[in-house]
């Protein structure tokens, strides 16, 4: 379900750049069908999800939550399913990986692992 939320997401960002799929497919550097696949719900890794964002100036908030303002909305954090935070905590994970193999920035790693740990 909520891959198919975020696909919807991308699909209404698709359109309000009044972009077809392939054109958008150019845009973030993939195919009209992988584009398609995306907006029905296809899991995206990462990085797919940061050339999105990068390419559009949408947030990842936005596309993984639906959110536009998480910081100006006080009941943000009780509309989170668990299966968001699952998500959430998976791509945080993915970019302590990112950050460790590009940067070799183990100590940055080890902080975001450490901070995760005490706040479960």
């Amino acid at each position: 379900m909520l891959w198919e939320e975020i696909g919807e997401r991308i699909r209404k960002l698709r359109r309000n750049k009044n972009l077809t799929q392939a054109k958008f497919g150019e845009l973030i550097g993939t195919s009209r069908q992988y584009v398609g696949q995306m907006e029905r719900g296809k899991p995206l890794s990462l990085e797919k999800i940061a050339v999105i964002c990068e390419k559009t100036g949408a947030t990842m908030d936005h596309i993984v939550f639906g959110t536009v303002d998480p910081l100006g909305n006080g009941d943000f954090l009780n509309d989170i399913s668990i299966d968001q935070i699952d998500i959430s905590f998976d791509i945080l994970k993915r970019v302590a990986e990112l950050i460790k193999t590009k940067n070799g920035n183990e100590l940055l790693i080890k902080e975001l692992m450490r901070d995760q740990t005490m706040s479960t």
